[in-house]
């Protein structure tokens, strides 16, 4: 059985919204970094052949001379020139690593604060040795030992070309190296996106459980966002017992108080040419009802008993006009009321 304290409670939206304002999201390094690399290796895709027709002009051009011996002019052209042929990579991987940020978890602008826990040295030797840096280690190594096979598998499988580079022309030879860039490119792609997928998966798992709650912060959430419970009923008392007021003040204005005769009191309000139909303006069950009837004689209202009337007009809302088909039957009680005061 978990204990009071124990974070067993799946996080609540206001949970959620306070850790994502602290810059607190479930996002991969890896992920962003992989879809980085494959909005680069998009664009080579499709403008491959023009990319290395643009590096090898530049390289032949350096190599003749044919921006001159200046070495602060040769360095300023060759860097122009460098930077329009990298543009739509450096464009492609930006893009795809700002897409692929706000996939993981939107935009988020975290406030800057100055923490001096950041500055402890202890704090970051603890961070060192933590089981998340020991993850990270491991996780470097795989790379590292799958990137080092991947470049063993590339070369034992393509060895058989060395002999035959001796005798290719330049652009034989700038082909065939463009083949196996592009094949060692696109085998490790495939394998460090699935690291990565894997790693976004484990990412937003430990997420999850940094942001559980305790049983008892959800109780205290609760009454921060909805009120306490007992201060809640309390307020409700209150009001009702307002309402309960206000509807008796209602009662030595009406017209008639219609009963059952025990249970149920009805009192109705009509001013002809004012109102175009008698109102609800109190109503009540047992004490309440009582109480009605009482302060009913003692202003004068008559008080008058019907039984099947009683009980429908006990469905019409406080404040509310009696529906057309109580019409008749409420007439001719108010007609009788105002018959007997035009007879006194």
């Amino acid at each position: 059985m978990p204990e009071q304290g124990e974070r067993t409670e799946q996080a609540t939206p206001r949970r959620r919204q306070k850790a994502r304002e602290k810059g607190q999201v479930a996002r991969s390094r890896e992920l962003t970094a992989m879809a980085s690399l494959g909005g680069i290796l998009l664009v080579l895709y499709f403008t491959g052949g023009k990319f290395m027709d643009g590096l090898t002009e530049l390289t032949g051009r350096l190599l003749s001379l044919q921006y001159g011996t200046d070495p602060f002019y040769v360095f300023r052209t060759a860097s122009l020139k460098a930077v329009y042929l990298l543009i739509p990579l450096f464009a492609a991987a930006v893009v795809m690593s700002i897409g692929t940020a706000v996939a993981q978890g939107g935009f988020v602008f975290k406030p800057f604060e100055l923490s001096l826990s950041a500055l402890n040295p202890i704090e970051g030797i603890k961070k060192k040795f933590s089981l998340q840096a020991l993850g990270e280690f491991f996780k470097s190594l795989l790379k590292f030992l799958i990137g080092g096979y991947l470049f063993y598998y590339v070369v034992k499988k393509n060895i058989f070309l060395l002999p035959f580079l001796m005798d290719m022309s330049i652009s034989d030879i700038k082909d065939v190296s463009s083949r196996l860039i592009m094949e060692a490119v696109a085998y490790g792609f495939a394998l460090f996106f699935v690291i990565a997928i894997i790693s976004y998966i484990l990412e937003r798992q430990r997420f999850e459980r940094s942001i559980r709650m305790t049983k008892e912060e959800v109780k205290e959430e609760y009454k921060e966002t909805e009120g306490d419970p007992r201060v809640k009923s309390r307020i409700r008392s209150i009001q009702y017992e307002m309402a309960r007021r206000r509807m008796m003040q209602e009662v030595p204005k009406a017209t008639v108080v219609v009963t059952n005769p025990v249970h149920l009191a009805i009192a109705l309000k009509y001013e002809d040419k004012k109102m175009p139909a008698p109102k609800v303006v109190a109503k009540g069950a047992g004490v309440i009802a009582e109480k009605i009837k009482d302060i009913a004689k003692k202003h004068g209202v008559p008080v008058v008993e019907d039984k099947p009337l009683a009980r429908m007009l006990y469905k019409v809302e406080l404040d509310s006009y009696i529906p057309q088909e109580l019409y008749r039957a409420v007439a001719k009680i108010i007609a009788y009321i105002y018959k007997l005061r035009g007879a006194a």
